[in-house]
């Protein structure tokens, strides 16, 4: 071993004893310092710590916490033996997330140690505490044996990335792991390169080489890394194991792991297969592995491995004592069931589009981060170009996995040609029903989107995969009731697609008794009126036939914010409309008018579905998503669309089947009830636009660097 981990020992106070940080016996408002901005960057970094607040390096706490074996762990130990405050260290957990930390995938577990930290067996840890416990609680083993139960049924692992395939290679063969140079697991278990050449030379003199094969880190086979063994088992004809493959699909067919500390061994043991150790990782010498190693840093480490825990025990220290869980979208904390519901969830979107290179054409630079966070995955290739064109789409590669993604209808005849001639299926990208707080076209990132084939919503002309889902789909109780719970929430959170607010008029006194009757413009030229509209001659044409529908009501025209605010063209004089409307609102969204509207009337707006939402007649003109089954008045017939549904069904296919949901400050997916808190709480934040100059300045600097990008 060497002196990098010997001068790491512990964290140990001035009396030469282990710092106790006891964060459950903390007050509720103590403060945790953290020793680096990447930790400060966690949002959830407080619910790992009971709430507390969370400062930065240079502010005052009553604890301080680093993170591992790094700078900021050094730097936290030295500065709680000069200050004479509690720490401890903060590692990943064993369930983490789905993807690396380095590609910006959050943690749902951690670890906090007040000893040291399970990977560096020179001194004691938190971990090896809870094992050597004799005083577990009495539903330690059940506990874990149900779990345990659990994580493997799903196939987890720590990063749930790899393809489940067979991997032929391994079967019944002994694998022998290697790992990443400079793995701090290495040193910390007090092995080093020789460990590694030992534990080949051994196998080959036990085994024959066809009996052997290597697993190689993927980062090593796509040359990100250096490893310890692949030129060595090369030279003796051991083949590989070099793929992105889940751990699982190894442990399947392997008779025997041999590693040095890799984590692939501890899960290898808890799936029940062979496991044995060249090192002193956390999981040897307690009884369950075959540990050949016999260094002073073993014989130590495995000479304060007293119990004799089983499996479901040593799953239990590790994943329900030793472990912590919170989630990055609700920023609270979890149990172990609930992180498993997150990374199974996270996991099956990941695996839907594994493999996949979308091509995405007509994207805006400040959407793509959101592009590539709901339809992006781990094992998905993303890029981004301009216009669909001809020449665009020729310059496509004709591989099987690519797919051409354009946003909305923006693309050229020639290009679908061009597509359809090399079978290279086409998607549409979309705004999601529940977007943001604020416009897009004030250029603010979408917090949810709609992935359909060559059809998306609006385009009436075919069915898209909401229509179909909307015809097919066997809505069952769970589901429905989940619908029905969404819609209480949008109504009572008074939520609406771009939630702008507003002030609110009492229209029902200036009404004198009158029946309201709500005509809503929308942008001339928009794709939903182009391919959802009727024969109406735009906005005017509907305002004169409501007019001549309503001739003794009080008819609201309600104004498009996009082309108050001047980011669309097309608004119309104002006198047009005061010839034909009792009132024109122009200021902010539906919601001020929800309440005292006695039918709505659209051509093809997302307002009509949100007045069906509060339960408010809804006269369509159009051929919008959610008219043709039965709940609305309809003055355009849609063969097609022969099913009557409930409002519950219609909000279940279009709130919660259909869209992609993220949460908006991690930027990882979520459900749409996660969303929903999320827009709550930034409209709290954000109750009032900002001044409309402001917003004008803000519209020409992005689109200086935004629009019309390549």
């Amino acid at each position: 071993m060497t002196d990098g981990i010997r001068s790491k020992s512990s964290i140990v106070s001035r009396a030469g004893q282990p710092i106790r940080l006891g964060l459950d016996e903390m007050q509720p408002d103590a403060v945790v310092r953290v020793m680096s901005k990447g930790m400060l960057a966690i949002p959830h970094l407080s619910a790992f710590l009971g709430g507390r607040e969370v400062v930065g390096p240079n502010r005052r706490g009553d604890a301080v916490i680093g993170w591992g074996y790094k700078a900021s762990g050094r730097r936290a130990r030295v500065e709680a033996v000069r200050d004479g405050l509690p720490a401890a260290l903060l590692e990943d957990g064993f369930l983490r997330s789905v993807g690396l930390g380095k590609t910006g995938a959050p943690p749902v577990s951690v670890v906090v140690d007040d000893i040291g930290m399970y990977y560096v067996a020179k001194t004691p840890s938190r971990l090896e505490a809870i094992l050597n416990d004799v005083h577990l609680p009495a539903g330690h083993h059940t506990a874990g044996a149900d779990a345990l139960a659990i994580w493997q049924s799903e196939r987890l692992s720590k990063y749930n990335l790899g393809k489940e395939v067979a991997i032929e290679g391994a079967r019944d063969k002994i694998v022998l792991v290697d790992q990443v140079r400079g793995d701090i697991s290495i040193e910390g278990a007090g092995a080093g390169p020789e460990t590694f050449e030992e534990m080949l030379n051994i196998a080959l003199s036990q085994h024959d080489a066809r009996d052997i094969v290597l697993r190689v880190h993927p980062d090593v086979a796509a040359g990100r890394a250096r490893g310890y063994l692949p030129a060595l088992a090369r030279r003796f004809g051991i083949p590989f194991i070099s793929d992105d493959v889940s751990p699982h699909a190894i442990i399947d067919e392997a008779r025997a792991i041999w590693t040095v500390s890799s984590g692939l061994g501890f899960e290898a043991l808890l799936r029940g297969v062979k496991v044995i150790t060249f090192a002193a990782p956390f999981y040897a010498g307690w009884g369950l592995t075959e540990d050949r190693a016999t260094n002073a840093v073993a014989r130590e480490a495995f000479a304060r491995r007293t119990r004799r825990p089983t499996r479901p025990n040593l799953f239990a220290a590790t994943f329900l004592h030793y472990a912590r869980y919170a989630d990055p979208v609700t920023k609270r904390p979890l149990d172990f069931a609930g992180a498993v519901e997150r990374i199974v969830d996270w996991r099956r979107r990941d695996r839907e589009t594994a493999g996949t290179v979308f091509v995405c054409f007509g994207v805006s630079r400040w959407k793509r981060t959101a592009t590539r966070q709901l339809i992006g995955g781990s094992q998905t290739v993303l890029h981004f170009r301009g216009k669909a064109t001809a020449r665009a789409a020729r310059r496509l590669s004709f591989a099987p996995n690519v797919r051409a993604v354009i946003w909305g209808m923006r693309d050229r005849a020639r290009f679908a040609q061009v597509v359809d001639r090399h079978q290279i299926p086409i998607q549409r990208l979309e705004d999601g029903f529940l977007r943001s707080v604020g416009l897009g076209s004030e250029l603010l990132s979408p917090g949810s989107l709609v992935l359909d084939g060559p059809h998306l919503y609006y385009d009436s002309r075919e069915p898209s995969r909401l229509e179909r889902l909307l015809s097919e789909t066997e809505f069952d109780e769970g589901l429905k009731r989940r619908a029905a719970s969404l819609i209480d929430r949008i109504v009572q959170g008074a939520l609406t697609k771009y939630n702008l607010g507003g002030v609110q008029t009492d229209w029902r006194s200036q009404a004198a008794g009158r029946p309201i009757a709500v005509v809503v413009e929308q942008v001339p030229g928009d794709a939903s009126i182009v391919l959802g509209g009727g024969d109406l001659q735009g906005n005017l044409g509907l305002l004169a036939a409501v007019r001549q529908a309503m001739p003794a009501a009080f008819v609201i025209y309600k104004e498009h914010p996009d082309l108050v605010s001047g980011n669309r063209k097309g608004r119309l004089p104002r006198a047009h409309l005061t010839a034909v409307a009792d009132a024109v609102v122009s200021s902010g969204d539906m919601q001020s008018l929800y309440g005292q509207t006695d039918v709505i009337h659209v051509t093809s707006s997302l307002a009509g579905f949100e007045g069906l939402l509060r339960g408010i007649p809804v006269t369509v003109w159009g051929r919008p998503f959610y008219a043709g089954w039965g709940l609305t008045s309809d003055r355009l017939t849609i063969a097609r669309r022969q099913r009557r549904l409930e409002l519950s069904e219609l909000v279940a296919g279009a709130l919660i089947l259909y869209p992609l949901y993220r949460d908006p400050v991690t930027g990882v997916p979520c459900s749409v009830e996660d969303f929903l808190d999320a827009l709550s709480i930034l409209r709290a934040k954000h109750p009032n636009p900002p001044p409309a100059f402001l917003l004008r300045l803000w519209r020409k600097l992005r689109r200086l660097t935004a629009l019309n990008a390549p």
